[in-house]
């Protein structure tokens, strides 16, 4: 029986297909993509499955199927969902299937704090191997610039109510100002650097409509980071596969603020250079070093599913 791995359809996120990918990778060919919000309602044969990655736009679709046999490793749960996630249904399921392996500190915390097992697994793509994704047609001394920018960009907030979308308003000149600024000294930095530029987004425009375009797109985007020397992102899910395949990475932490995003950050911003752009100028591409602390937990991982896929 194929192995279920978690797929995220009408996502405009790449990074949860390169967390899809990464999973595929351990699991090898027999695999079967189920999507992350339609778990409970799965009526076919008995299966194991692998569940992590974000959770999740609508927690009513939780607990999963009993036909599902669950491995939870790199779980992460968004505080947006985690008050109408845990109710006690879904946390008697997961007692049942604990200890949970947590993506973050932060989804960690919640769920002891309801009595559950954890254990700080990191996040799958921290497995990426750099040899699946290398070619020959990239040039030497090259920086990908990946989203960068993505959380400082302004936008209004209409689907949250009058109130919020007024203030909104208000503010959004003084973010235009503010992105705008930041942009300009980045960009100075950038030409100072001396390096070849390439440049790709983690975010599309038009919602992923099949697993297949997903897959499709985690693999472009991983090609380029595998073929960069240096990754600059503002993604999570940019950053962590250039550690994982060995590469200086600088994470631009703006924007961030917020618990949705920041609680994302929590346990594994020590894997990379995480730094404010007002920081910038004073840094340099030779002064970053490579992570190797990641291998302990990508090790891990791999122990892991392969002992949950064998017995």
């Amino acid at each position: 029986m194929k192995t279920g791995v978690i797929g995220s359809l009408n996502t405009n996120n790449i990074g949860d297909y390169i967390q899809t990918l990464a999973v595929i990778k351990l699991v090898g060919e027999d695999y079967k993509i189920l999507d992350r919000e339609s778990l409970a309602a799965y009526i076919d044969k008995p299966r194991k499955i692998i569940i992590n990655g974000w959770f999740m736009e609508n927690p009513l679709n939780f607990p999963p199927s009993i036909n599902l046999k669950p491995l939870f490793i790199s779980f992460h749960l968004n505080p947006s969902v985690s008050h109408k996630f845990l109710n006690k249904n879904t946390v008697n399921y997961l007692k049942a299937h604990q200890p949970i392996g947590c993506r973050d500190k932060h989804t960690q915390d919640i769920l002891e704090k309801n009595n559950i097992t954890t254990f700080l697994s990191s996040c799958v793509t921290l497995t990426l191997k750099k040899k699946d994704f290398i070619t020959t047609s990239y040039g030497k001394n090259t920086a990908l610039i990946i989203g960068a920018f993505d959380r400082l960009k302004p936008n209004v907030e209409i689907n949250k109510g009058i109130y919020k979308m007024l203030i909104s308003l208000i503010k959004t000149p003084y973010k235009f100002l503010n992105y705008q600024i930041k942009k300009m000294i980045f960009n100075q930095w950038l030409k100072k650097q001396n390096v070849h530029l390439n440049f790709a987004n983690q975010v599309v425009r038009k919602k992923i409509s099949s697993h297949v375009e997903g897959i499709k797109l985690a693999e472009q985007v991983l090609v380029k980071i595998a073929n960069s020397d240096y990754i600059i992102t503002s993604r999570i899910h940019s950053a962590l596969p250039a550690v994982a395949m060995g590469k200086k990475v600088i994470f631009i932490n703006e924007g961030l603020e917020n618990i949705n995003h920041s609680s994302r950050l929590s346990g594994l911003q020590s894997f990379f250079k995480s730094i404010k752009l007002k920081d910038i100028r004073m840094l340099n591409f030779e002064s970053i070093t490579i992570d190797v602390n990641h291998k302990e937990y990508s090790k891990n991982i791999e122990e892991i599913i392969e002992d949950f896929i064998r017995n």
